[in-house]
């Protein structure tokens, strides 16, 4: 018996063990298939006693129906448009969805996407002229490891050799990957319609990965100490690789940085230490506490003042909420000016971090859209 015979004999005992007869599983099930009116979820699991939906769009769970060749499906009406992760629970534990290759870049439990598109949701590629994404790698000094980054250029970045572009530096949330901006947030997507309707300019967007090898709760002294450890990566390696590899404008005036969750925090950190490094801040569903503001930051109005942009906004429904009104509290106190947005019964979630990045981006480097026009 050879090698081959050996592995495909291993592999047909293991879809028999878990489930799934060798006849069927290289069976594609379309799941989830959206309708103008309904979507449909389906998975083959013939063995399972129990398989239900839950997911981002919905409240706790719905059971699906077995039909006698062993697949599971539920149909359920169209939620409003947006992208939803969701997941299916087969006796009791969480499984992605197999039909479906749209999966949330995670640390931990990667979900499946539902995308319900929408003739105004930016987040929907439309036709217009497309950026590009650039995988690349670069070498941390701080924790001593060869680390992913994304970064997006504009549509018109290669038919312009000579001109040189502003940079966000756009950090996402805890647990999440240097992925989840593009694949989830639609970074990309966002800008390239924003550009096409002249809301916003044509900007370079680095996306990287905010994961320090800890993660500490943003309201312990500690998380102080993650995100120095995140700051001194970011101006000793991150940046001098975008501005190595791409054609970046110099100059604080032209750089901006934002985040969510986690990376809303290291955001605003690095945006408070390096005033000579960055004008324009967007916090998403994060904060900083009074005690670290106070601590590291004792001149924060002033390098508030010298910003051009301070952007927060949080959803009332958000388990982050009253921390965010207090770091508000004391802004207003110190006489730190800050465009701010409460969005009512909105949770920590990633619809809400596309609404935050899609307003930002409308409202940075508006000197440069002055140059344009």
């Amino acid at each position: 018996m050879n090698r081959l015979t050996i592995l495909l004999s291993g592999a047909l005992a293991a879809m028999t063990m878990y489930g799934a007869e060798p006849d069927n599983f290289f069976k594609i099930l379309t799941s989830p298939e959206v309708t103008d009116t309904d979507v449909t979820f389906r998975i083959y699991a013939p063995h399972a006693t129990s398989v239900a939906v839950k997911g981002q769009f919905m409240e706790g769970t719905l059971p699906m129906e077995r039909n006698p060749s062993g697949i599971w499906s539920l149909t359920l009406p169209l939620p409003e448009p947006d992208i939803y992760p969701y997941n299916f629970v087969i006796n009791d534990v969480d499984v992605s969805d197999p039909g479906n290759p749209n999966t949330f870049p995670n640390e931990t439990f990667k979900a499946s996407l539902l995308e319900i598109p929408g003739t105004e949701t930016l987040y929907t590629v439309r036709e217009v002229p497309h950026g590009k994404v650039h995988y690349g790698t670069y070498d941390s000094d701080e924790l001593g490891v060869t680390r992913n980054i994304i970064v997006y250029t504009p549509a018109e970045y290669d038919a312009n050799p000579i001109k040189q572009y502003p940079v966000l530096y756009l950090i996402s949330g805890t647990t999440d990957t240097e992925e989840t901006w593009f694949k989830v947030g639609r970074a990309n997507t966002i800008l390239d319609n924003l550009i096409a309707t002249g809301e916003a300019i044509p900007m370079i967007i680095v996306m990287p990965y905010g994961n320090m090898g800890e993660t500490p709760q943003p309201s312990s002294p500690e998380a102080a100490l993650m995100y120095e450890a995140f700051s001194r990566e970011l101006t000793g390696n991150i940046i001098p690789y975008v501005e190595t590899y791409y054609r970046t404008l110099s100059g604080p005036e032209h750089n901006a940085i934002a985040g969510f969750s986690r990376g809303g925090g290291q955001a605003m950190y690095c945006a408070f230490k390096y005033p000579d490094k960055f004008r324009w801040l967007g916090s998403f569903s994060a904060y900083l506490t009074p005690a670290t503001l106070d601590f590291f930051f004792p001149d924060a109005a002033d390098t508030a003042d010298a910003m051009s942009l301070l952007w927060m906004s949080v959803g009332t429904d958000d388990f982050l909420y009253p921390e965010v009104v207090r770091n508000k509290k004391y802004f207003d106190d110190k006489g730190i000016k800050a465009t701010y947005i409460e969005r009512p019964e909105q949770h920590h979630t990633w619809m809400h971090a596309r609404y935050c990045l899609a307003e930002l981006l409308k409202s940075l480097f508006v000197s440069e859209r002055k140059k344009v026009e």
